[in-house]
């Protein structure tokens, strides 16, 4: 399997992923923060995509903002698919990152109050 680049930010500022997950990387060095980075399936183009670090998660919609401008937002339940673990594997030997904490359980848990409180919110309204 091939590692594509994607279209630049101003010809595809969303990307919704499925089947994701949130992992954080030493990609400055040990001794820095370490990095929050999305891996996934692109609804849109039908293969595995990893996101630049995350600098913004609303939880309320499920979207996050990259370093490079991006807007990922997170469709459905965690689980990383075949692809997309590929191209995340890929992605840390390119970046030359050895070492990564899984967060998927922390951003899904992050997610699920949010949306129970937007259910009962639309149910109020009813």
């Amino acid at each position: 399997m091939a590692v594509w680049q994607i279209d630049s930010i101003q010809d595809r500022p969303h990307v919704t992923l499925r089947e994701w997950a949130a992992f954080e990387v030493p990609l400055n060095g040990p001794d820095e923060p370490w990095t929050r980075h999305l891996a996934g399936w692109s609804c849109k183009d039908q293969q595995g995509q990893i996101c630049s670090a995350v600098l913004q998660f609303d939880p309320q919609t499920g979207n996050c903002v990259t370093q490079s401008g991006r807007v990922y937002r997170l469709l459905g339940r965690p689980g990383l698919n075949a692809d997309a673990a590929y191209v995340w594997n890929r992605w840390k030997r390119i970046a030359s990152v050895s070492e990564q904490r899984d967060v998927t359980r922390e951003v899904f848990d992050a997610l699920e109050p949010a949306k129970a409180s937007a259910a009962g919110a639309e149910g109020a309204g009813s």
